[in-house]
């Protein structure tokens, strides 16, 4: 079973979308300290257009 894709997430090639920055955000929050690895997985999981938002990253 194939699954489609995340429509928000990079494609093929490197070109970047609007998830990128969400992505990139958590990334820095975690490595930095602030933010915990499994509150920002669970939370772009959930909602990736609000993960930022709900965990305090700007």
């Amino acid at each position: 079973m194939q699954h489609e894709p995340d429509p928000g997430h990079r494609t093929p090639g490197g070109s970047t979308t609007r998830k990128d920055p969400v992505e990139e955000g958590l990334h820095t929050a975690v490595c930095s300290g602030k933010v915990a690895l499994a509150a920002a997985q669970k939370t772009i999981a959930i909602d990736w257009t609000t993960a930022l938002h709900k965990l305090g990253v700007s």
